[in-house]
């Protein structure tokens, strides 16, 4: 087969495209190192055009190039359930339905996992950033009189302010609020990821 002429200061042409790379273009979410493969690279080759020339075979090589120093272990297993977004350590999991604080547990218990953990500073910006303007349920929780604690037992820290005057926390647009817990809202579960750092 013939390739067209690369455009300038891409990588040189490979003599073939290397085996099993159209399946790995087409692959969503792999581990690389510990890092998820982005959503927005995994498409079709026949899309990939530079002035009307195919770039399916550099794109396929210059994946091929990492994937060739990723060990096996890790190309083998996914870094989370589909439907699930890793980030430093952890995979979660963001609802589409509405349910209170407890029946929003049930769900991530049923899922293996739990209402989501908030561990870092990091975390927090991250699951901000991504559940949109959406109203989340988290793993906060405190009894009357109580300090408040994560669905494990663990007693918060206070690494960030909890607003109102609720027994439930949840992520509203900038902040975590606090609200009665039979009210219904998305929810966010986490669990442990092994393929993912957390740095």
């Amino acid at each position: 087969q013939n390739y067209p002429s690369p455009p300038p200061n891409l990588m040189a042409r490979p003599s073939k495209p290397p085996s099993g790379t159209h399946f790995w273009l087409r692959e969503s979410k792999r581990c690389l190192g510990g890092v998820s493969l982005p959503r927005c690279v995994a498409m079709e080759t026949q899309a990939l055009r530079w002035k009307g020339k195919d770039l399916s075979p550099y794109v396929a090589f210059l994946f091929s190039a990492v994937v060739s120093r990723v060990p096996e272990s890790l190309l083998s297993e996914p870094c989370c359930p589909d439907g699930w977004v890793g980030y430093r350590g952890k995979c979660y999991y963001f609802s589409e339905g509405e349910g209170n604080w407890e029946s929003s547990q049930s769900h991530c218990s049923s899922l293996g996992a739990s209402l989501a953990a908030i561990d870092t500073p990091q975390d927090l910006a991250f699951l901000m950033r991504y559940k949109g303007r959406t109203y989340h349920w988290i793993g906060l929780r405190r009894e009357e009189s109580q300090p408040w604690k994560w669905v494990d037992g663990t007693e918060f820290n206070n690494m960030f302010e909890v607003k109102g005057g609720g027994s439930c926390a949840y992520l509203n647009d900038v902040a975590v609020i606090s609200s009665r817990c039979q009210t219904e809202k998305n929810w966010v579960c986490s669990k442990a990821s092994p393929h993912l750092k957390k740095d």
